[in-house]
Formats: C-alpha cells, sequence, structure tokens
C-alpha cells in the first residue's frame, strides 16, 4: 500500500493505517526537507502564526507543542524520529525510516501549475511531475488538503471520488475541481 500525507503526519492518517495494519509486510517512512508541512509547524510554534484550520492544528501542530527546536532542519529532523514512533505503535511490521534532503536529488521541475490528486490508499499512480498526490480515506484527508491549497498555493484537486469533490467544492469555493473517471 501507498500512502502520501503532507508532513509524513501518522495523526493524519491514523485510522487508515489501522485500518490496513494486518495487510502490511513492511513500512517504510520517507519524509522530506523543505517540506511545507514543518513549516506550517514552524511558523506557527516559533513565529506565533495561527494555523490555517482547525484540522491542521489538531492533526498536525498539537503534537509537536511539548517539543523544543531551535531550527526548521531540527524540527525536520524530531518529525521523523516522531512519526517512525507513532508509526511502530502501530505496526508490527518492521518499521524504516530515512529523512529525504531535496537539496541531493536533482530532477526537472514542472512549467505547469500544480495540482492535487486525492485517491484511496492503495492506488499508486502516476499523473506527471506537476501532480501532489495525497492518498487517504476520505475523512482523514482535510488537513492535508488545507496545507495544499493554504500553503503550496495549489487550486485544483482530483479525483474519482464525487461525494469528496462535492465537499472540497464546499469548503474551497474558489478552487477548481475534476472528476477523474476510475482508473
Amino acid at each position: 500500500m501507498y500512502k502520501r500525507q503532507a508532513g509524513a503526519n501518522v495523526n493524519s492518517l491514523k485510522t487508515t493505517l489501522i485500518k490496513y495494519k494486518n495487510l502490511i509486510d513492511e513500512v517504510v517512512l520517507l519524509p522530506h526537507t523543505d517540506c511545507g508541512a514543518m513549516k506550517v509547524v514552524y511558523s506557527n510554534i516559533v513565529e506565533g502564526k495561527k494555523a490555517t484550520s482547525t484540522a491542521v492544528e489538531d492533526k498536525l501542530i498539537k503534537q509537536f507543542t511539548k517539543t523544543k527546536f531551535s531550527s526548521l532542519n531540527e524540527l525536520e529532523g524530531l518529525n521523523l524520529k516522531l512519526q517512525e514512533e507513532n508509526l511502530r505503535k502501530i505496526f508490527s511490521a518492521p518499521v524504516r525510516a530515512e529523512l529525504i534532503d531535496v537539496n541531493k536529488i536533482s530532477f526537472e521541475q514542472s512549467k505547469e501549475p500544480f495540482s492535487v490528486y486525492v485517491t484511496s490508499p492503495g492506488k499508486p499512480i502516476d499523473l506527471g511531475s506537476s501532480v501532489y498526490i495525497i492518498s487517504s480515506d476520505e475523512s482523514e484527508v482535510w488537513d492535508s488538503l488545507d496545507i495544499a491549497i493554504y500553503v503550496m498555493r495549489i487550486n485544483k484537486i482530483k479525483s474519482e471520488n464525487q461525494n469528496l469533490l462535492d465537499q472540497v467544492r464546499n469548503r474551497y469555493p474558489s478552487i477548481a475541481v475534476e472528476k477523474l473517471s476510475n482508473r
């Protein structure tokens, strides 16, 4: 199963992970540096900026309020350890974790505007480099969508799930939605 969530945040998809935990042979956690979600945490705790939503506050930021860090790099390392610990509490399968340094990866940047594709767990797909994929059950997608929309400034959401798209329209009226056919 493939999962992607803003900040590699286990809290955001705990229900989903527990649901599938007996089907997993190995867990690999790969958060990355220059993470928009960690920038949200840092700006909230260190700079006093308000969270974009209560979902972001509850699912992402609260887990760091009692920790000490002095830089974004330190927070990203702390996030790796915290999320790895959270995964070990859920899974009996082996858990491996590594922080990916985006400055050491060379890839061609997309010239297209980014969009978000929201999909169910277990559906890895390749829609190109200009698509940010959130793989989550519908109930656990909102903090990642808030970060994609308010932090990454993404203005188009794609999904096969019409109910989710209807909720997106209601919650984010200025965001374009696109219904994809089942793949």
